[in-house]
Parts: C-alpha cells; sequence; structure tokens
C-alpha cells in the first residue's frame, strides 16, 4: 500500500530533501527522518538473525544488502524517478505486524499432484509490501507456466489461515476442472504443438495453458501420464483437420479461420459432452 492509498500524503516541502529508507533494495521515500529512521531500525530488529548468519557463514554483500540504511533524496529527483513520485511519500510509519501463512505448489493437468508445501509458519510484514493485510484471511489460488498451481492462505488469525488453506487445496484437489471454459484457439494451439512434439513452444507462457491443456483433456484428446501426449483420437484429430499446415498461432485467431469451422464445432461439442453428468 503506497502514502497516497493510505491517503496520508503530506504537503511537499521543496526545499528540504526527502529521506529514503533502503531495505534489501526496496525503497520507500519519508517527509520525516524520524519515520525513515523508525522503519529502518523495526526492519533491522525483524532481520537480525538473518543478518548476523549471513555475516557469521562469509556473506557480508549479503548481510549489508539486507541491512536497512537511510539515504537523502532531493524532492525533484524523487518526483523523476522515484517509485510513485511525490504521491508514494509517506507521512508516517508504515504499519507493521506479523502474519500467518500457509502455502502449498501443485503440478498435473487431469489430476493434481502436490509439488511441494510449507507447514504453518510467521512472518513479518509492512504496510507497503503487497501480502499485508488486516483481515482473518485472505486465500489466493494462483496458475503459474506448464500446468503448476500455487495455493496460498495469509491473514492475523491463525485458524482461519489453517482452515481456509485446507479448503483450498481440499477444492483443488477435488475438483481440478471446476473454472475451466473452452477456448478452440487455445486448444488448437496446445494440439499442435503436441503433434509436433513440443506443447511449450506456443502454451508454457500464457496464462491460459492450464484451462486449454485440460480442455485438451476434457475433449478426449490429450491424455496425461508421465507427461502430456496425444492420444489415438488426437492424432487423427490434429491429422483429419491438418493442424500442421496452420499458420503461426501467435499471430492468427485460429478459431475463425474458414478452413477450421469443422474443428472448432468438433471442439464445442467434445467439450459440451464432457460436462454433462455421466
Amino acid at each position: 500500500m503506497t502514502a497516497a492509498a493510505a491517503g496520508e500524503v503530506a504537503a511537499a516541502r521543496p526545499d528540504t530533501d526527502l529521506h529514503i529508507a533502503v531495505l534489501n533494495g526496496h525503497r520507500e521515500a519519508f517527509f520525516d527522518a524520524g519515520h525513515a529512521q523508525q522503519l529502518v531500525e523495526q526492519w533491522n530488529s525483524v532481520y537480525a538473525g538473518t543478518i548476523d548468519r549471513d555475516r557469521a557463514e562469509g556473506h557480508p554483500e549479503a548481510a549489508d544488502r539486507l541491512t536497512g540504511r537511510v539515504e537523502s533524496c532531493a524532492q525533484e529527483h524523487w518526483r523523476r524517478h522515484g517509485p510513485g513520485g511525490m504521491t508514494a511519500v509517506w507521512s508516517r510509519v508504515p504499519r507493521f505486524q506479523t502474519q500467518h501463512a500457509r502455502s502449498a505448489s501443485f503440478t498435473g493437468f487431469a489430476r493434481r499432484r502436490e509439488l511441494q508445501s510449507s507447514g504453518p509458519y510467521v512472518r513479518s510484514v509492512w504496510e507497503f509490501q503487497s501480502w499485508f493485510t488486516t483481515q482473518a484471511v485472505r486465500r489466493r489460488i494462483e496458475f503459474r507456466p506448464r500446468g503448476v498451481l500455487e495455493v496460498g492462505a495469509y491473514g492475523v488469525d491463525q485458524q482461519a489461515v489453517e482452515t481456509a488453506f485446507e479448503d483450498a487445496v481440499a477444492h483443488v484437489l477435488a475438483s481440478p476442472n471446476t473454472d475451466d471454459h473452452l477456448d478452440p484457439a487455445g486448444v488448437l494451439r496446445v494440439l499442435r504443438g503436441l503433434a509436433e512434439g513440443d506443447v511449450r513452444r506456443y502454451t508454457a507462457f500464457e496464462a491460459s495453458v492450464h484451462t486449454d491443456v485440460r480442455a485438451a483433456i476434457a475433449c478426449g484428446l490429450v491424455e496425461e501420464q508421465d507427461q502430456l501426449r496425444l492420444n489415438a483420437e488426437g492424432r487423427a484429430f490434429a491429422e483429419r483437420h491438418a493442424l500442421a499446415a496452420l499458420s503461426d498461432p501467435q499471430r492468427d485467431a485460429w478459431e475463425e479461420l474458414p478452413e477450421l469451422t469443422e474443428a472448432v464445432t468438433e471442439l464445442g461439442d467434445r467439450h459440451a459432452a464432457a460436462a454433462q453428468p455421466r
């Protein structure tokens, strides 16, 4: 949260420098030197153990970077180059609190498999950090490249965090396709990629990769064992609709190509059939 978001930006005084708290490479600007110094002292107290350990283990550069310090900066320079400009200058010390958190990540498209999980932990957070919250709990489910899904819960109420995390994990494991939809162009990109032996060529870093791959699985054209691959129906589909002859999928909206009308219709029928109760 910025100073502007808190609604507490003081009037600029162009005759005075700003005071910058430098925290492991992150910079927060203050009108009052005392506020910047208080934040730095708080930061150094929280990370004192890590700083001392880095020095003891022979990593002085890491310790120096993590150690907070206060620097001066001309207002005009910050106005032009500082993150957020003058609207992000604090007129008070940002709030601080400890926060409970849990997280886990899963891989797999048709069936989720746990990649890694953290036990309950407590972390220190400040108001300027994106995960700061005063709520009892906040939950997140985020999709990452190559089908990785991250689940997390954090907040000020330990039991609420634990309950929300367990509920989120149970939902992911029981209903991996709950929010899926059919994007014909995305599914066609997946099918062509698999037909050419490299699904990642087209989909690895697209936000919708998890949905497109699972939609292809739901259509009965792709299977997932140790890795994704076209099944017999998928290979026949790719050959029948000449996917290998299509132009670059990064540029063209495939579902709008006249020669793919039948392919798009077939995908729609297959996906709709998969959604019917069995």
